[in-house]
């Protein structure tokens, strides 16, 4: 055949070879495969699964990948316009299962047009027969150790061997076969059986049980090594578990109420294990006893006044007159005055004696006629001012100056003497003479002096008496 002919023939195979292509199956993917984002990857871990779309026919294809798994869609990735001869990855995030996984890729929605924009009439076959399919077989990795369980000798990682394992019954997929919180390991180690919970079926778990292999004991409280059934004194404060009883508190606490006080403490102070605050006067029986009050009374020094109130004021719980001024606390709160001050006014006179302890211009009333002896015009009250009391010599604070039974108003209006008891000296006192400004002279004055000697004479002579008569005796009883 001519070289001509052959030429015109090819070009003719090449016009006319893309009307063929026409009639074939497309190719959509490059590699028609799978991968995953990790390829070691292991059940549970999230992941994405790739391929990749190839437009190698069309002038512009747009289409749904769908991504299945075991027959079941996980997720779908639009692709739109993908030009001639262009490749684009598309994936999609899941989580895999344990076992095979049999992922599968489909097309859906797909829409292709030629170069000249004409839609392109892509059968359902040609679309079929793009669909690719791949399994992967997934292991567990449970102790996230990165090595799977098909080759991890040691599944869970907690010292026992997976064959191990199997042979006493435990599951190597487990560190802790009975959910005791101790590990298969450690309960093989400590002579425990690590398929129960609580080994000597005491009723208290393996790792609560301080005696797991006793059957007989669980606890220790005081941590004395000996168990608390054993015990006779749980919680070694001093007090057995018998006493304990008796007392009312509990032989599995030192100090039951948490005062501070062991319940031995408690029992020699007379105070109540199961109340921190034994008196309820608002301090904590550790608080008296370290202070030095009485726990069981909330006034220690008897005052009146609460040990909680004497905390607030300063003043002494145990000194019932914290000033020492002659009044207790107490009664200092309840009159108004200063229980730390002996004399709250200032006034130079104490609380005790200041019959106005909260005035500093008074501290007397004579007449206890509620007036101060500085205000008062008649101190005592005897209807004499205190200025004419002074004229007169008398004194402003006696109502009778003289003692002699008359006041001195009364002595002023009958005329005696109010500094005098006996105005007339006749022997009889102004109260009782009838004139008392006249002397009677049959009056018998005796004044002290003349008693004295009348006294002093009648001893005498009672003495000679009692020497005479006794020499009559001793002579007449010798006759």
């Amino acid at each position: 055949m001519p070289l001509r002919i052959k030429t015109l023939l090819t070009i003719i195979l090449f016009l006319f070879a893309p009307v063929a292509v026409q009639g074939q199956s497309f190719n959509f993917v490059v590699n028609q495969a799978l991968r995953l984002s990790t390829p070691n990857a292991f059940a549970g871990d999230t992941v994405k699964i790739y391929t990749v779309l190839v437009n190698n026919d069309f002038s512009s294809l747009t289409a749904d990948v769908m991504f299945l798994r075991n027959g079941g869609e996980i997720g779908t990735t639009r692709v739109n316009n993908l030009r001639f001869e262009e490749a684009q990855q598309v994936w999609v995030e899941f989580t895999l299962d344990a076992g095979l996984q049999e992922m599968d890729i489909q097309l859906r929605n797909v829409t292709a047009t030629d170069q000249e924009g004409n839609a392109v009439n892509i059968s359902a076959e040609q679309i079929a027969a793009f669909e690719v399919s791949q399994a992967f077989d997934i292991d567990t990795d449970t102790d996230g150790d990165d090595i799977g369980d098909a080759q991890d000798p040691d599944d869970d990682n907690d010292g026992l061997t997976d064959d191990d394992e199997r042979a006493r019954g435990t599951d190597p997929k487990k560190v802790d076969t009975d959910g005791d919180g101790i590990s298969d390991k450690k309960e093989v180690d400590d002579g425990l059986d690590p398929t129960k919970a609580d080994t000597d079926g005491d009723g208290s778990p393996d790792s609560q049980d301080l005696f797991p292999t006793n059957s007989g004991e669980s606890a220790d409280v005081d941590g004395d090594g000996t168990g608390d059934n054993a015990d006779t004194d749980d919680d070694n404060d001093g007090l057995t578990d018998s006493e304990e009883r008796q007392f009312g508190s509990d032989p599995l606490k030192a100090d039951t109420d948490g005062d501070g006080l062991t319940d031995k403490e408690e029992k020699e102070h007379g105070t109540n294990p199961n109340n921190g605050d034994s008196d309820g006067d608002g301090i904590g029986d550790k608080q008296e006893v370290d202070a030095g009050t009485n726990p069981i009374s909330d006034d220690s020094d008897g005052d009146g006044l609460s040990d909680q109130k004497e905390k607030e004021l300063g003043t002494d719980p145990n000194g019932a007159d914290s000033d020492g001024d002659g009044l207790q606390d107490g009664e200092e709160v309840e009159k108004g005055t200063d229980p730390l001050k002996q004399d709250s006014d200032g006034d130079g006179v104490s609380d005790l004696d200041d019959i106005f302890p909260l005035d500093p211009n008074e501290s007397g009333d004579v007449d206890d006629d509620g007036i101060g002896d500085n205000e008062d015009e008649d101190d005592d009250n005897d209807t004499l001012s205190d200025i004419q009391e002074e004229e007169l010599g008398t004194n402003p604070l006696a109502s009778d100056t003289d003692d002699d039974g008359l006041t001195d108003s009364e002595e002023q209006d009958r005329g005696t003497n109010p500094t005098q008891s006996d105005t007339d000296q006749d022997g009889i006192s102004d109260r009782d003479d009838a004139e008392p400004l006249t002397p009677n002279k049959f009056a018998l004055r005796v004044d002290n002096e003349t008693l004295k000697w009348v006294v002093q004479i009648g001893a005498f002579i009672s003495f000679l008496l009692f020497i005479l008569f006794f020499g009559m005796y001793r002579m007449k009883k010798e006759y």
